[in-house]
């Protein structure tokens, strides 16, 4: 059986959904002001993370600070980005999401953020059903998925304004998995579903700052990470250029209305503005306590 998230129950207004880009959301015509602007991501050097860092930088965004692990995976996307985007700086550090004390350190080093990406996920290698999950693994992804994007946004939010000006985003790549069940993956699925909430309540106790924060699934991609634990005919996949445009996207001035709300890249994003009555006058639509009814 092919799993495709197409057919998982959505908002009856979302008519139509993207498996690729598409000309609304591609960096020509990006309403996202880049300029002079800094982002940082985790992760953001494989997969879905280098696809958001490279769509930030066609953009034309001033600065991308990266964080990821492997030393080898950075050095290779700082050498790609700035071959191709020669306007924009690059910088990396070797780090885990879940070594608080190195981001804080990171964060206060530079400085200055506008966007702010935690993209960094954990993701066992075996799929196990919640009675034989071990306490060790449930940590393990509570850790990295919720306690280290908290991290992430609270040392942000602790940095002075930046000199750019205009409103700041997080934009927290999250996954379908936050309100689905999937077999074996109930430890994966919580922790999604938490920093979820998390990212919510960042924007509802803060209702008149001038950071938007947002949670997205970025669509079923194919990833070296999904690659460890599920065969590639287990699902329709989608391609991994639309997670990274539609970030620039949210990150823009059309989707400021959605703060503080979950939504899927492959939700088109002009059945998404039709809803901008209903987001404002439901405070629950497109969070957690969502009703697709």
């Amino acid at each position: 059986m092919t799993l495709n998230l197409r057919d998982v129950p959505r908002p009856a207004e979302m008519k139509t959904y993207h498996a690729e880009s598409y000309d609304r959301i591609s960096p020509s015509t990006t309403k996202f002001d880049a300029k002079g602007k800094t982002l940082f991501i985790t992760a953001g050097a494989t997969g879905i993370g280098y696809s958001i860092s490279e769509s930030f930088a066609q953009v034309g965004i001033a600065r991308i600070i990266i964080i990821q692990r492997r030393p080898e995976v950075l050095a290779q996307a700082k050498k790609s980005l700035e071959a191709a985007y020669p306007n924009t700086k690059v910088e990396t550090y070797a780090a885990s999401q879940s070594d608080f004390p190195r981001m804080s350190e990171i964060i206060k080093s530079v400085d200055e953020i506008d966007v702010l990406v935690p993209c960094a996920t954990y993701f066992s290698d075996a799929l196990t059903p919640a009675k034989a999950s071990s306490t060790e693994d449930i940590a393990n992804y509570f850790t990295v998925n919720v306690v280290g994007v908290f991290h992430l946004v609270k040392e942000f939010l602790a940095l002075p304004s930046t000199a750019s000006g205009g409103p700041k985003s997080v934009l927290q790549v999250s996954s379908a998995a936050a309100q689905l069940y999937i077999p074996g993956a109930s430890a994966y699925c919580a922790s999604k579903a938490a920093a979820n909430s998390i990212i919510t309540h960042f924007a509802f106790d803060e209702p008149a700052s001038n950071v938007k924060f947002f949670s997205f699934h970025p669509g079923s991609i194919y990833t070296p990470l999904v690659e460890k634990s599920l065969p590639k005919d287990l699902s329709v996949w989608e391609d991994v250029k639309l997670p990274g445009d539609f970030a620039v996207w949210l990150a823009g001035p059309e989707a400021e209305f959605l703060n503080g709300r979950f939504v899927w890249a492959s939700w088109d994003v002009d059945d998404l503005i039709a809803l901008k009555e209903k987001v404002a006058s439901d405070p629950s639509y497109l969070t957690t306590a969502v009703s697709y009814s």
